[in-house]
């Protein structure tokens, strides 16, 4: 209990502190020459589930394999305050050089993986060189290629239908060119979960991209790539080489009231760092263990996704979109021996609308039809959501 009370104590001294300094005409706070903000957003959904999204429960990704959850039939409602967030950046200027951190977390998650209740999601300096256009990103950040996301009012921005994301800790360097172009390099690996696991090897990737605008229109594309040679077992070396390939693009028209974005790739072994944790290699579902098995060969697999919003009123914006994600059949084991996260294809359909009732506060509601395939058989399901979300 007291140490309940001892969090609470800081957080609303922070709170304060961030209220004094907001009143300043420039702000100072910490050290000084150092300025930082105080940040977050309180949303709340409410979910009514037609078929059962097994593994993912609170944001959706695939229907439940109907070997492992024969005898469900009901639909359900779900009340979801979980992706409520609380963050900070900091900022510091010497000469050239900018330095930059930030620090962010929500409820989500467990303490497993990149997890740790409250749930960091980012934490990470970013050092620039502001006459060279350089800069260095250390720490846990979104995944340095795929970078853009679907605009779902779900958290699952479709988990498993054709986004590849996650934040996941990275060393990465970017270098602009003029107003245009920029390249990156970095190195990326998921937290190590397990000692006996000898993944050694990060995932090395790279990308280019573009960004113009011609007649009114803007946009970006990008091109990324990357490599890694790793297991992930314990206690096996019989590492195997991991491959992905992935297209960005982002329009903007009509006086940025009308946007088109997505992208597409293609993969082989694509794994966890990209939120595929059992689609990475042909593993299976091991019934008397009742546990996963990781397998030794890499799953081939492709997917894209693409939505369209229009802001058709001043306080009104739609969205419409669909993600797939197509693993090569055979790299995938029989439908009774998938797990809840394996399939042979996966697809998402979705449309929302959002009403700005006043600058910091929205409603919003969604429609999700999910159709997952396992061999011949297709379950299908559909999440209606409403959404209240505040951000500050």
């Amino acid at each position: 209990m007291q140490k309940s009370w001892s969090v609470l104590v800081f957080l609303l001294a922070l709170f304060l502190t961030a209220s004094v300094g907001a009143a300043a005409e420039n702000p100072v706070m910490g050290k000084e020459g150092t300025q930082w903000l105080l940040y977050g957003k309180i949303k709340f959904d409410v979910n009514y589930d037609t078929a059962q999204f097994v593994k993912y429960n609170d944001f959706v990704g695939a229907v439940g394999n109907p070997a492992r959850h024969a005898d469900y039939k009901n639909d359900s409602t779900n009340f979801n305050p979980r992706d409520t967030r609380f963050g900070f950046w900091a900022a510091h200027k010497e000469g050239n050089w900018l330095a930059k951190g930030r620090f962010e977390i929500d409820f989500y998650g467990d303490n497993n993986g990149n997890n740790l209740i409250p749930r960091m999601r980012l934490s990470y300096v970013n050092l620039t060189n502001v006459a060279t256009k350089t800069s260095v990103l250390i720490g846990q950040d979104w995944i340095p290629v795929a970078r853009l996301n679907p605009s779902t009012v779900d958290f699952g921005i479709l988990t498993a239908a054709g986004n590849l994301w996650w934040r996941v800790p990275q060393i990465t360097v970017r270098q602009k060119l003029g107003d245009n172009l920029e390249f990156l390099v970095s190195a990326m690996k998921h937290r190590r979960t397990d000692t006996g696991r000898e993944d050694r090897m990060p995932w090395l990737l790279g990308r280019v991209a573009y960004t113009g605008s011609y007649s009114g229109v803007g946009y970006m594309f990008a091109l990324g790539a990357g490599y890694r040679h790793a297991s992930y077992a314990t206690n096996t070396s019989d590492n195997v080489d991991r491959y992905l390939v992935v297209g960005e693009w982002k329009i903007s028209m009509l006086d940025k009231k009308l946007l088109f974005k997505g992208e597409a790739w293609w993969g082989q072994g694509v794994g966890e760092c990209f939120l595929r944790y059992e689609l990475d290699t042909n593993g299976h579902y091991d019934t008397k263990e009742k546990e996963f098995v990781v397998g030794d060969k890499p799953a081939e697999a492709t997917g894209m996704w693409a939505d369209l919003t229009y802001k058709f009123l001043p306080r009104w914006s739609a969205t419409v979109g669909f993600g797939i994600d197509n693993p090569v059949d055979g790299d995938m084991p029989a439908p009774n021996l998938m797990t809840d996260r394996q399939f042979t294809q996966n697809t998402q359909i979705f449309a929302n609308v959002w009403y700005q009732f006043m600058k910091p506060l929205k409603f919003g509601a969604e429609v999700i039809h999910i159709e997952t395939e396992r061999g011949d058989l297709t379950q299908t399901g559909n999440r209606f959501t409403i959404s209240m979300q505040y951000l500050f």
